[in-house]
């Protein structure tokens, strides 16, 4: 059974008051297809770590389900007129879940660590141009900037890397797997590969919430499994449900198909390195060599979008810029150009967990091979992925990314030379002054055309090879209410309640 219904409705009930028999307690059994990989929120890069977070740690400004900006910690921002610097009033009265009251302090320090260079985060870049953290009293901070940064808020506001915990676990080591948070839960127990419990913060600053006692949330890789525990009442809610499951779930009476078009992709991630792949043509070839619709229906069974650039068309940043029709002719000239006539062997990295890159990868092989690559299949469990994709072990890899709301999201990070992210090592001197320039800018008719040009660069040199933008789909138990999915992929349990 398929619920329809809209965000701002499920976020909105505690909201507006509308309290409709909503009960307080329970709790709510929740599988996780992928373990979280460190609870670090300056460290980790793993989607499933950050949904653990966004449950444990606020941001001093959030999203709403319209992605519209909204307050969190900060009940109020003002961004001076020459946009040099960004004042935050926090809330009053705000405790960490061990009883400490949250200061602008505590913002000055998690912000600092953050971009200190011997932290190395990988999202450091979101805070860029900031050169300053003030905290001028004990609810005021100050962002200054060298120079203005349009991207600032929303990043503020979407990445829970740059949420506020207390320093103390920096302190004791116990950042890295209970992280002290102002969030509406607690982590609990935290054993890896296995289950996160989180437990409701007694000290929760918006009243009445939450409404759970408690998410069990549960590592279930095997997504069979997974289904079989939600369709038997194992467990309560599942994330991230496979698409070749939604149309059997979606007949079914004792379980709710839960739908939002996601702000994400998926992509061929390529070592520009060395060897064949280093020569844009090859990569090209390989752009050309592929069928999008058949990978896409592989691997999301239809519940996806084809695309060859990254940016979603529900977003006004959205190009649909298509310069690679599926023509194995044109691969097979490009390969003999580039001296490849008789093909090459490489090699392509899935992630096990995540069934659909495997799928995904099972077509691009056939695909390449009918253009002469001789391609190989390495399916690797989610650490052991993130290391060496991290390493550079690796020729090709099938993933997908979360962009957010700002074109910046979707390219900087990923494409920007020298980046942490940049895993390809893929870079261009003119790219990274258009990235630099373009997220500086504080207009929309000026950074498009900008973005324009780097979305072009990279879908022509294809570092990345784009597929398709994904739907964000989960299942639950009819009585679990008050939860939606979400463009941004959020998983927000704070309003979720269980009608039993």
């Amino acid at each position: 059974m398929t619920r329809i219904r809209t965000l701002a409705l499920a976020l909105g009930l505690a909201l507006t008051g509308l309290t409709a028999a909503q009960t307080s307690g329970g709790t709510l059994v929740a599988a996780w297809e992928q373990e979280p990989v460190g609870l670090d929120p300056h460290i980790t890069s793993a989607r499933s770590s950050y949904q653990v977070l966004e449950n444990v740690i606020d941001t001093l400004i959030t999203l709403d389900a319209e992605q519209n900006l909204v307050p969190s910690l900060a009940h109020t921002w003002t961004v001076a007129d020459d946009g040099l610097s960004v004042t935050f009033e926090l809330r009053e009265g705000v405790r960490f879940s061990n009883g400490t009251e949250l200061t602008s302090q505590h913002v000055v320090t998690v912000f600092e660590r953050l971009l200190d260079p011997e932290t190395g985060s990988g999202n450091a870049w979101r805070m860029a141009g900031v050169t300053s953290i003030d905290a001028p009293d004990a609810t005021t901070v100050v962002l200054t900037l060298d120079s203005p940064n349009p991207s600032l808020l929303g990043h503020l506001a979407s990445s829970n890397a740059l949420g506020i915990f207390d320093p103390v676990g920096i302190e004791d080591g116990s950042i890295n797997t209970r992280p002290i948070g102002t969030g509406p839960f607690m982590i609990s127990d935290f054993q890896p590969g296995t289950r996160v419990l989180l437990e409701r913060n007694p000290h929760y600053w918006e009243d009445g919430l939450p409404y759970l006692d408690a998410v069990d949330i549960r590592i279930i890789g095997d997504e069979t499994v997974r289904r079989s525990a939600l369709v038997s009442g194992d467990i309560d809610w599942a994330f991230s449900v496979p698409s070749q499951a939604v149309e059997e779930l979606d007949a079914r009476d004792d379980v709710l198909v839960d739908r939002a078009a996601a702000g994400a992709y998926y992509y061929i991630g390529v070592n520009t390195a060395e060897g064949p792949l280093a020569d844009e043509r090859v990569r090209q070839a390989i752009a050309f060599a592929i069928n999008r619709d058949n990978i896409a229906a592989a691997a999301e069974f239809g519940n996806a979008q084809v695309t060859q650039d990254p940016i979603p068309p529900s977003s006004a940043w959205h190009f649909g810029y298509t310069p690679y029709e599926h023509d194995p002719e044109r691969a097979r000239a490009l390969l003999a150009e580039a001296g490849y006539a008789d093909g090459f062997e490489m090699e392509i990295m899935p992630n096990s967990v995540m069934d659909n890159t495997v799928r995904a990868a099972q077509v691009i092989q056939a695909d390449l091979a009918a253009v002469g690559i001789r391609a190989s299949i390495r399916a690797l469990e989610w650490a052991e992925w993130l290391q060496e994709q991290g390493d550079g072990n690796y020729d090709t890899f099938v993933c997908s990314w979360n962009g957010l709301i700002d074109p910046d999201d979707f390219f900087y990070a990923q494409h920007r030379t020298g980046e942490v992210f940049n895993f390809t090592g893929y870079s261009n001197p003119t790219v990274d002054e258009l990235l630099d320039e373009a997220r500086m800018l504080p207009e929309f008719d000026a950074r498009r055309p900008l973005y324009e040009q780097i979305n072009r660069a990279i879908v022509d040199e294809a570092p990345y090879i784009y597929l398709y933008n994904p739907l964000e789909i989960h299942a639950y138990a009819p009585d679990v209410m008050g939860f939606a999915a979400r463009a941004d992929q959020a998983v927000r349990f704070v309003t979720t309640w269980l009608d039993r």
